[in-house]
C-alpha cells in the first residue's frame, strides 16, 4: 500500500490521494485523507463500497499491488468522453455467465472513473451481485465476475485500456512502442521491474515467474517441448497447488 502511494506521488505529484483502510499505524506525508473501513472482511468485497464514496469528481482506483511507473493523469482527461476506463483481464473465472462470452471480465485493480448517479447505481449493483455470490457460493476469490454482469446490465460509456495501464504480473502481456504505466501484482523487486520493462519503447513480451507456468503453456511446443512441459508440471504442480489452498488461509493471517 505504502509502496504503491509513494510511487504515485512521485508521478503524479500534485494528485490528492486518499486511503481507505481499517489501519490506523500510518506514516505521516504519503496520504492526504484516510478513512477507516468499519467492520471489514479482508476480501475484494472491502473495495466496492467505498467505491461510491469518493470525495473527487474524476477518481483513478488503485489495488494496493499496484506501481506506478510513469505519469498516469491522461486518464483524467480519458474522462471528458467516458464515465469509466478499465483494462481486460489476463484471464477468466469460472463463473455461468449472463453476458456473451465475447463480453470478457474487465480487472477491476486499475479504475478510472466520474463520479455520477449512473456510476454510483453501477457499484451498487456490483455489491449487491457480488454478495449474492459469495452467499450462494462461499467463495470470496474474485468481484470481476460479478462486475462483469453488472457492467453488461448497464448503459454507461466504458473505454478498454491497453496493457500497459495495468501490466498484470500474473500472466504473460505484450506491450508494444509505449511506456508501461501501472504494473499490477507482487514481486521481490517491482521497482526493478518497472526499470526493466520500461527500458526500451520496443515491442517486447512480459513473462511471469516460472512458478506460473503449467503444461499449457507447452502445449504449442514441438514433441520436446512437450516433455519440458510435462517436466515442468510434475515438480511445479505441488506447489501451485499449495499455494491456492494456502492463499485464502494467508489473506486471512497476514491480510495480503
Amino acid at each position: 500500500m505504502l509502496i504503491s502511494a509513494r510511487s504515485v506521488r512521485r508521478h503524479l505529484p500534485g494528485v490528492p490521494i486518499v486511503l481507505y483502510t481499517d489501519q490506523t499505524d500510518l506514516p505521516a506525508g504519503v496520504f492526504d485523507e484516510v478513512r477507516r473501513i468499519e467492520n471489514p472482511r479482508h476480501s475484494f468485497i472491502d473495495k466496492i463500497a467505498p467505491l461510491c464514496e469518493t470525495p473527487f469528481e474524476r477518481t483513478i482506483f488503485l489495488d494496493t499491488d499496484t506501481l506506478a511507473c510513469a505519469p498516469f493523469d491522461d486518464l483524467f482527461t480519458l474522462l471528458d468522453r467516458f464515465e469509466l476506463a478499465a483494462a481486460h483481464a489476463p484471464y477468466r473465472h469460472d463463473r455461468p455467465f449472463v453476458t456473451p462470452n465475447c463480453f470478457a471480465e474487465l480487472n477491476t485493480g486499475v479504475l478510472a472513473y466520474r463520479r455520477s448517479p449512473a456510476m454510483i447505481a453501477l457499484f451498487q449493483d456490483w455489491l449487491r451481485l457480488y454478495e449474492e455470490e459469495v452467499a450462494a457460493t462461499g467463495r470470496m476469490d474474485s468481484d470481476q465476475p460479478a462486475f462483469r454482469e453488472a457492467l453488461y446490465r448497464s448503459a454507461l460509456p466504458v473505454y478498454v485500456l491497453p496493457p500497459e495501464y495495468n501490466l498484470r504480473t500474473v500472466m504473460p502481456a505484450a506491450v508494444g512502442r509505449c511506456q508501461v504505466r501501472i504494473i499490477h501484482g507482487r514481486g521481490p523487486d517491482m521497482e526493478e521491474l518497472a526499470r526493466w520493462v520500461n527500458a526500451s519503447h520496443r515491442i517486447r513480451l512480459f513473462l511471469p515467474s516460472v512458478l506460473q507456468f503449467s503444461s499449457a503453456h507447452f502445449a504449442i511446443l514441438s514433441r520436446p517441448g512437450r516433455w519440458v512441459g510435462g517436466l515442468f508440471t510434475a515438480l511445479l504442480a505441488p506447489v501451485i497447488w499449495a499455494e491456492r489452498v494456502l492463499r485464502p488461509w494467508k489473506r486471512r493471517i497476514f491480510g495480503a
